[in-house]
């Protein structure tokens, strides 16, 4: 059942967070950025490498769905924020090692840069909680800031920034050309860094709306991954969503059907390989679960 109280509690913050510092928690900025310290990345530059921060707060989100129903019906958590935003820094390693392992096979096919502390949340969630005129007034602050750092190429690393990029092209076609990509589309010379079969688990925005379904798997299978098939659960038509988005308006439909589509890949295979961290976020507590980018190296 859609909980009200919850819908309002999220229309209300989510906005305000955005607005104020660029991130849909009260969570200190550098969350978002602190995987590529050590790196030696250019700031900035016409072309760069957008994480969305979608990696980094993949699992912050699990989390904040399942305390959303308490939070949602308590008075007055707002004014904690402000302490959060300074002192809350949480640290997925997983993540951060993803983005570096991307970072690296992408050095070998182009030059980027990062804008490191100015990198901003692309605003996906207010685009999947059908928060329309609040994405397109948040979408304007992204360009604003994308534009002021010269940035002409954004090369992104997920999905949900990948399609929300394109939506924010769709709206301001007139006004903010900029050339999107994503990086299985540039990435080159990679292979597997141990011998691995796993199923494929699609995620939904690059198989269904962004056309990459085929693309995709044509990369996965060039660093010798082998992929096992089914057509009644990883066919184009029949693959499952894994439940992800639904979880801040129903967490425990969102479970359900997690736990549904892990049940079915595991009779494909019993180890799972994706490419976006909110499909992990959600799959993982119920199957062995890799990303891409955890098996993979360049050459």
């Amino acid at each position: 059942m859609i909980d009200e109280d919850q819908i309002n509690f999220i229309r209300r913050n989510l906005l305000k967070y955005l607005m104020e510092d660029y991130l849909p928690f009260p969570v200190n900025k550098s969350v978002c950025y602190e995987w590529a310290n050590g790196l030696n990345l250019k700031k900035g530059g016409e072309t760069i490498i957008y994480t969305g921060c979608s990696y980094q707060l993949a699992e912050l989100g699990k989390r904040f769905d399942e305390i959303l129903p308490t939070l949602s019906k308590f008075k007055g958590v707002e004014r904690f924020s402000s302490i959060l935003k300074v002192f809350y820094k949480p640290r997925d390693t997983r993540s951060y090692k993803i983005l570096r392992n991307i970072a690296s096979v992408l050095k070998s096919s182009v030059d980027f840069g990062y804008l490191y502390e100015n990198e901003p949340y692309s605003g996906t969630i207010l685009l999947e909680m059908g928060m329309i005129e609040e994405f397109r007034e948040y979408a304007k602050k992204l360009i604003e800031l994308f534009n002021s750092h010269g940035v002409k190429r954004i090369i992104t690393v997920d999905p949900h920034t990948h399609y929300t990029l394109f939506r924010i092209k769709e709206m301001f076609s007139s006004s903010w050309n900029v050339e999107i990509v994503n990086y299985f589309e540039v990435i080159k010379n990679i292979k597997i860094k141990s011998e691995g079969t796993f199923v494929f688990h699609d995620s939904c925005l690059y198989s269904r709306f962004l056309g990459m379904r085929d693309s995709i798997r044509e990369v996965i299978k060039s660093a010798g991954i082998v992929l096992k098939e089914d057509e009644m659960i990883t066919g184009k038509e029949t693959s499952m969503c894994c439940g992800g988005p639904l979880a801040p308006i129903n967490k425990e439909a969102s479970d359900k059907i997690a736990r549904n589509r892990a049940e079915a890949l595991k009779t494909v295979h019993n180890k799972v390989l994706l490419v976006c961290p909110f499909c992990y976020a959600n799959l993982s507590p119920y199957v062995e679960a890799y990303d891409f980018a955890e098996v993979i190296s360049g050459e």
